[in-house]
């Protein structure tokens, strides 16, 4: 198998790895930073992160802290596996500080989605 291949492969197969690991993180982070400002004298949704996931997990059951992964797999996939295949062919090229332009190059696909994230929160 080529270099590039295999570069694909490992940035797609290390892409989704991240997200399983990290999006249930992200999940009850966003709930801690979306719950409404309590009326005084209430008590917030949640006490913190351990009652969040508490609580998710009780209502939605584990399926409840991968809500919304399709897009973030779909980008972190892709956006990896185009980080390690630059950054091999870099390598080849430079052999001298390739993570540059491997940044560079993958800063034009993440800069665009990143912004309609945020102009969707």
């Amino acid at each position: 198998m080529g270099d590039v291949a295999k570069d694909l492969i490992a940035g797609t197969v290390e892409g989704a790895a991240q997200l399983i690991v990290g999006h249930p993180f992200d999940t009850i982070k966003v709930k801690l930073q979306s719950q409404p400002t309590p009326i005084p004298g209430q008590l917030p949704r949640y006490s913190g992160a351990i009652d969040a996931v508490k609580q998710t997990l009780a209502a939605e059951g584990p399926r409840g802290l991968y809500k919304g992964r399709g897009a973030p797999l779909a980008t972190v996939a892709a956006f990896n596996a185009a980080l390690f295949t630059v950054r091999g062919q870099m390598e080849a090229l430079f052999r001298s500080h390739p993570g540059a332009g491997a940044g560079l190059a993958v800063s034009f696909l993440v800069c665009p989605t990143e912004l309609i994230k945020c102009r969707f929160h």
